[in-house]
């Protein structure tokens, strides 16, 4: 039989490898972001000089509101505005796109693994991000597999659905990571009160020299989680910024993303959706266009039409399911925080009436703030998959 130390130094090396191949991997995107920059930096001086004094010029309040991402995408964003409409263009911005997702998604991974050794809370919010941004670069990644085996140019809304997508899953992330700041941070109070109170009990006797070790690794490890939520919101938000070609500074504010509407949710035609889904797959028109001029050859379209068509199907499928999921963790989630509410009036009746140590309290608090994250966050991961459901319905997939 194995010997379990051996094992479990076998298996945290294997994952230290991973990390390290996906720092190595990092670094490659980092290379192709910074080639792309470099193209920018050679566009004519004319060209060059007005877009910098546009954007350094601007000091009027900008608001990156959900509902109008896509305008201002059409705006900001270098690829969009100058209208690109050669084959070549299009599969670069599709590219650039993909990179940003994968990389974001490839910090996600490195966190989550990191969180589970450490134990953190924060390996769940890593986890379903990872998942979320690695959802939207297969998507892209598929956009542009297909536009390599296309002849003619995607149109500009093709585009522009393709850079919402992104945009949208990049302001969720945000959200989110902004969202748990606020609960990490309560945390991080919880057991500064609760180490201090340990140091206090230390120096009277009344505790060990190791509880107070503990209550303080645990601080370290709260502070740490707070501070990589912190660094990760600042990166999603440049990234947002970058795509909308808008400057990172105090002029500009990010909304939050709206609650999921139910009603259209509950709404949705399975059977007609799918339809659709499978009528507008770029891979299901490529195979019924596709030229056939032997018995031999129409056979083969018609193999690869059924083989298209299912793959169609079964993308549809899963976001519906995924889709479907998500609503009944925000509905569980939405009722454990009606629940939290309730606990969080007593405990502030408590506090009143002089029942309650203030560390007692700020654990309470704490818990209530996790359990208001915790809803939230599958409020956005529910709009998340809802916009899955309809993009791949529009045939962005």
């Amino acid at each position: 039989m194995p010997n379990i130390k051996s094992v479990y130094n076998w298996n945290t090396h294997r994952r230290k490898q991973c990390r390290a191949g996906r720092k190595r991997y990092r670094v490659g995107i980092r290379f192709l972001a910074s080639a792309a920059l470099c193209a920018f930096l050679t566009m004519p001086a004319e060209a060059n000089e007005a877009w910098a004094a546009e954007t350094e010029n601007s000091t009027v309040a900008v608001n990156v509101e959900y509902d109008n991402l896509r305008e201002l995408l059409k705006v900001g964003n270098r690829v969009l505005k100058k209208s690109i409409d050669t084959y070549e263009d299009n599969v670069a911005a599709y590219e650039e796109i993909w990179s940003v997702m994968k990389w974001r998604q490839s910090d996600m991974e490195d966190l989550a693994e990191e969180a589970e050794e450490a134990g953190s809370e924060n390996l769940a919010l890593y986890t379903s991000n990872a998942a979320m941004l690695k959802n939207s670069a297969s998507r892209i990644r598929k956009q542009i597999e297909s536009l390599t085996s296309e002849k003619s140019t995607r149109s500009l809304e093709k585009s522009a659905d393709s850079y919402t997508m992104a945009a949208q899953t990049l302001m969720n992330s945000y959200n989110q990571m902004v969202l748990n700041i606020e609960a990490q941070s309560k945390s991080v109070e919880v057991y500064q009160a609760s180490s201090d109170e340990t140091e206090r009990k230390m120096a009277a006797g009344s505790a060990t020299q190791a509880e107070a070790k503990a209550a303080g690794d645990r601080l370290k490890q709260a502070a740490n989680s707070l501070a990589s939520l912190q660094e990760q919101a600042r990166q999603l938000r440049t990234q947002l910024l970058t795509m909308l070609g808008l400057a990172d500074d105090e002029n500009v504010s990010i909304g939050s993303i709206p609650a999921p509407d139910l009603a259209a949710i509950d709404a949705v035609d399975f059977e007609a959706d799918k339809a659709k889904a499978i009528g507008n797959s770029s891979s299901v028109q490529d195979a019924r266009h596709a030229s056939a001029a032997s018995t031999a050859a129409v056979n083969r379209r018609f193999n690869q039409v059924d083989e298209a068509e299912g793959t169609a199907e079964a993308d549809f499928t899963e976001k519906y399911q995924e889709m479907i999921v998500s609503r009944t963790e925000y509905l569980a989630a939405a009722q454990a925080y009606e629940s939290a509410q309730n606990t969080y009036r007593s405990l502030q009746v408590k506090k009143q009436a002089g029942l309650l140590k203030q560390s007692e309290y700020l654990q309470g608090e704490a818990e209530y703030l996790a359990a208001e994250a915790a809803m939230e966050t599958a409020s956005m991961n529910l709009v998340q998959a809802y916009e899955n459901y309809c993009w791949t319905v529009k045939g962005i997939t």
